[in-house]
């Protein structure tokens, strides 16, 4: 239990300091020194590059972490032979970013796509070494390079903003804080954990390959529904790559405050769900409710909260925008707020389904949502803008929390055996609805920044009073 809170405290902390360092310069600064339609098409180059990116993955990521986690003496073994694989997925996966940037977006674009698409690269080979780091539940390191290639991209990235350099110069400040970001991981794991040293084993990538393959299908269904909204609004909305400056900056917002699902479910509670699904089935459904007890305590409050000040958030962070610009952002936040809140549920659906290997579920569960997602976008955009485009993920999200509990709760953990969620949902909803009405009630007296600290306190407060803290600190 202490190594679960000390890992997803520690990885939370590090990308929370990331999330606000990106939140300075995407929403405060970047609005100031540049026009809409410039960092409306920097995120179109931000959702091009991720979204191809995910072929470098290949799905490899939580079973390489699994296996790693069941035999922890075949580290350097795994660790080699899945770097060979993603070295050459990286190759094809640049090559198709770039003729992808050529034939849909001007140059501007194309130019910021050749930085921003080696900077993924560069990232997505640093991703290995974090497995490593996560294999052993030593996730500190992975917290200690989170924080160095976030804080090199804040200092010299702000800076050069500061001195009006151009977008293309923060493009080349990522990959160069990506490359830090490599060049840590690969030292920590030289010399904490393992040689670098391996043997090329046909037998560790069928492994790997064969738990990947139906698990990259399903991740790039994933991206899809999550980046799919941002390629699509500057070709179907009628405001143009406006549209996408709008959509990003709420995105943005809304993001930054999601870390806590990822640290806490991917980072932490991934390898503990892994163990106990292959040696202590028993544990595995209080090990499963416990996941979804805190999912429940934490997002549902984050959604309350930040619909119902979004757009006083706005206009704080925007006050250089006119009140119909505020108006757009803060109407597309309210929606995202609620996508929000659902994806901290989703995560840990999503990490049960990959923990306990049920990759065609996987698949298939990602599929039908991108699909849904990509119609929805299709028929939302083109009549509400980037609105449409938040209401699509909204659904989305929604579309994946019934589907993917609807089949736990018939194939891997009866309902019966999650009882104490349902308590957990009473007290967080009620305690969510009472600050949600005093935040309506108080909002036109304080300010925002006093709200915010209010808020947090009460539902806190009340959680604690309620013995929710008191409850979860047991697996049994």
């Amino acid at each position: 239990m202490n190594r679960i809170f000390k890992n997803t405290s520690s990885l939370f902390s590090a990308h929370l300091i990331g999330r606000l360092a990106s939140l300075v310069i995407t929403v405060w600064l970047m609005p100031r020194y540049f026009t809409e339609t410039a960092f409306g098409g920097y995120f179109i180059a931000i959702a091009l590059t991720n979204l191809i990116a995910i072929l470098t993955e290949l799905g490899m990521q939580n079973p390489l972490i699994r296996e790693m986690t069941l035999h922890l003496d075949q580290t350097r073994h795994y660790l080699g032979n899945a770097l060979i694989v993603r070295s050459l997925l990286s190759i094809v996966a640049y090559a198709i970013m770039l003729i992808s940037g050529i034939f849909l977006y001007p140059a501007e674009i194309v130019t910021m796509i050749v930085y921003l698409g080696l900077a993924e690269i560069v990232n997505s080979l640093a991703q290995l070494y974090r497995c490593v780091f996560r294999a052993h539940e030593e996730i500190k390191y992975e917290a200690f390079t989170v924080v160095a290639e976030r804080g090199v991209f804040f200092l010299i990235g702000g800076g050069a903003i500061l001195l009006n350099y151009g977008l293309l110069t923060v493009c080349q400040v990522t990959l160069a804080a990506g490359c830090i970001n490599l060049i840590l991981s690969v030292g920590f794991t030289r010399y904490r954990f393992t040689q670098l040293r391996f043997q090329p084993s046909r037998g560790i990538v069928k492994v790997l390959m064969q738990q990947a393959l139906p698990f990259a299908i399903g991740n790039l269904f994933n991206l899809l529904y999550f980046r799919m909204d941002a390629i699509l609004l500057s070709k179907l909305s009628s405001d143009g790559v406006d549209a996408n400056a709008w959509y990003g900056l709420a995105y943005t917002i809304a993001n930054a405050f999601t870390i806590l699902p990822g640290a806490f479910m991917m980072g932490a509670m991934f390898p503990v769900l892994s163990r106990a699904w292959e040696r202590e089935k028993r544990r595995f459904p209080s090990v499963y409710t416990f996941s979804m007890r805190w999912m429940v305590r934490t997002g549902l409050p984050f959604a309350v909260g930040l619909s119902t000040l979004s757009f006083e958030i706005t206009g704080v962070l925007f006050r250089n925008y006119t009140p119909d610009e505020v108006g757009k952002v803060a109407t597309a936040l309210q929606w995202l707020s609620w996508a929000g809140g659902l994806l901290f549920l989703t995560t840990a659906v999503l990490a049960v389904l990959r923990a306990t290997d049920k990759r065609r579920a996987f698949s298939v569960l990602m599929g039908t949502t991108a699909f849904l997602n990509i119609c929805l976008n299709l028929y939302l955009i083109p009549r509400f803008s980037h609105v449409g485009a938040a209401i699509a993920m909204v659904i989305s999200e929604a579309y994946v929390l019934v589907v993917g509990l609807g089949y736990i709760s018939r194939n891997i953990v009866k309902f019966r055996e999650t009882f104490p969620i349902l308590p957990t949902l009473l007290k967080a909803g009620f305690l969510s609805v009472v600050m949600g009405i005093g935040l309506v009630l108080l909002k036109g007296m304080l300010s925002v920044w006093v709200l915010i600290p209010l808020a947090v306190l009460f539902y806190g407060g009340g959680i604690a009073i309620l013995g929710e803290f008191r409850d979860s600190v047991r697996f049994d």
